[in-house]
């Protein structure tokens, strides 16, 4: 006596090579569709993270330019801090001053010690009076570490801290970070000027966006420059393409490797057919055979996402920088995000799952003489139901993309519109295919014959049959053609996109 589960695991050992396939075409895919969406979050983690680099936490950065003669005034700096739009104002004052030990002027910032300031010129201690931060080459320059003491406008300040050198967010190389009083006094000093700051940085409240915000402001002073803190719009589009591409790719590899396990569960069923039989005839009802084909998938879906989940960590981890010192391409170090990773595998198994419930489903509703005679059968059964549904698809198709080009929401829906447009045309086709295959092969037949000759009529004539039997392999080539044409398309238009911009 055998249990389910050890009648599962003894028919294996008798189809290895088709556990084998299966388990390989999960894993591979689960690794490609992961490393796409992995790579498609780095991205975008890596364009926040320069941004954050660059700008801070600021929202808007408001001020004059340098020759329309007009300056922040503290009546203007308060109005603007007052409106309710605003959750918090940090006043820079911007001066060259004469550092005494290499007789030259410094770029200056005068900044306060909250928040705002910090995330853009990135220090941390506080800075009073009598403190200086400044960045590190600077202070090699001078020799000097923190808690040394060093002459600013013959004023002795004492370094508080050193920071990394800012050459890459478009701040002068050498910088002396004061406190903002200190340095608007040396303006006001110097210049006869009552300006209260050279600009302000801002952040608006939770629920308020940074374009109102600027917009807001502008009232204010039609003069006022604004520089708003945001993704370069040629970057976002390419981004955004790239999200599209990576999740339309990822459905079809789905789709494929599902088409790849269904065609290799309907051969192993029809290779099984004699255990099948023997076990039906021993007593074994329809529930426990769909028991052990259920059982066998989850074993190789279980088996296969593992493997892909492990190749996926390795590559990223290993594999990807020594590819790169090997090709001599230059790449940033990507992390891999474990949770995301698990949740993004947890539901490629499910789906498959659902795909690899359809053998399940077919062994309880046919006896194992019937999926003999399955096997066999040529034709093509429901072809008015395919044919209706294939009709209604295209129709919802037109009408999404009709949709997406009219409706006004096509801006924040417009992606997920055209991913529905491409799964639906992808049924429709998928539906239609073969029928339209045998109608074509069967139109043309007497075309052929007349210019190839009856050899080529009998060749085709014997492949009609063939085309029920093969429309899985058909589909499949066909799918990793799109795939192919789909990527190709996409990663031009965005060069061109980059080159644009």
């Amino acid at each position: 006596m055998k249990t389910l589960r050890g009648l599962a695991f003894r028919l294996f050992k008798s189809n290895k090579f088709i556990v084998f396939s299966s388990i390989v075409s999960i894993a591979i895919s689960t690794m490609l569709v992961l490393s796409m969406v992995l790579f498609s979050f780095n991205a975008q983690d890596t364009l926040k993270s320069q941004l954050k680099q660059t700008y801070g936490e600021m929202d808007l950065s408001v001020g004059f330019d340098m020759d329309q003669g007009k300056i922040l005034t503290s009546t203007l700096v308060e109005e603007i801090h007052q409106d309710k739009m605003v959750d918090k104002v940090s006043k820079v004052s911007i001066a060259h001053l004469n550092l005494n030990k290499l007789n030259t002027s410094v770029y200056t910032v005068g900044v306060e010690n909250d928040y705002l300031a910090k995330s853009r010129y990135h220090f941390s201690k506080p800075l009073n009076s009598r403190s200086v931060a400044m960045n590190k080459s600077l202070a090699k320059a001078l020799n000097i570490k923190i808690g040394d003491k060093v002459l600013i406008e013959n004023r002795t300040y004492t370094l508080a801290e050193t920071v990394k050198d800012l050459s890459a967010t478009g701040v002068a190389p050498d910088m002396l970070i004061l406190n903002q009083k200190n340095v608007k006094g040396y303006i006001q000093a110097k210049e006869k000027s009552s300006a209260e700051a050279t600009y302000l940085l801002m952040k608006a409240h939770k629920n308020e966006s940074a374009l109102k915000l600027a917009d807001r402001i502008k009232s204010y002073s039609k003069d006022l420059r604004i520089d708003i803190a945001e993704q370069d719009a040629g970057v976002q589009n390419n981004l955004q393409s790239l999200h599209t591409f990576i999740v339309v790719l990822s459905a079809l590899v789905l789709i494929i490797t599902s088409l790849i396990l269904i065609s290799n569960f309907e051969l192993l069923l029809y290779k099984m057919r004699n255990q099948l039989a023997i076990m039906r005839s021993i007593g074994a009802s329809a529930k426990q055979i769909s028991k052990i084909i259920t059982l066998q998938s989850t074993i190789i879906n279980t088996v296969g996402t593992g493997v892909g989940f492990l190749l996926t960590f390795c590559s990223q981890r290993y594999l990807y920088s020594w590819l790169g010192k090997v090709s001599k391409i230059s790449s940033s170090p990507s992390d891999f995000n474990v949770g995301t990773a698990i949740i993004l595998t947890v539901v490629m198994f499910v789906i498959i799952q659902f795909f690899l419930l359809i053998p399940a489903y077919r062994s309880t509703k046919v006896l194992p003489l019937k999926t003999m005679q399955k096997n066999e059968k040529i034709n093509y059964g429901f072809s008015k139901t395919r044919i209706v549904a294939f009709k209604v698809l295209l129709a919802l198709s037109l009408f999404l993309v009709i949709g997406s080009q009219v409706f006004p929401t096509r801006g924040t829906y417009g992606p997920g519109m055209l991913l529905i447009t491409v799964i639906l045309v992808l049924l429709a086709f998928i539906l239609i295919f073969p029928i339209l295959v045998t109608k074509g092969l069967k139109w043309f037949l007497p075309y052929g014959q007349k210019v190839f000759g009856k050899e080529f009529y009998i060749a085709v004539k014997n492949l009609i049959p063939q085309v029920r039997k093969n429309t899985i392999i058909i589909l499949i080539i066909c799918g990793l053609m799109i795939i192919t044409v789909f990527g190709s398309i996409t990663f031009r238009t965005i060069q061109i996109n980059g080159l644009a911009h």
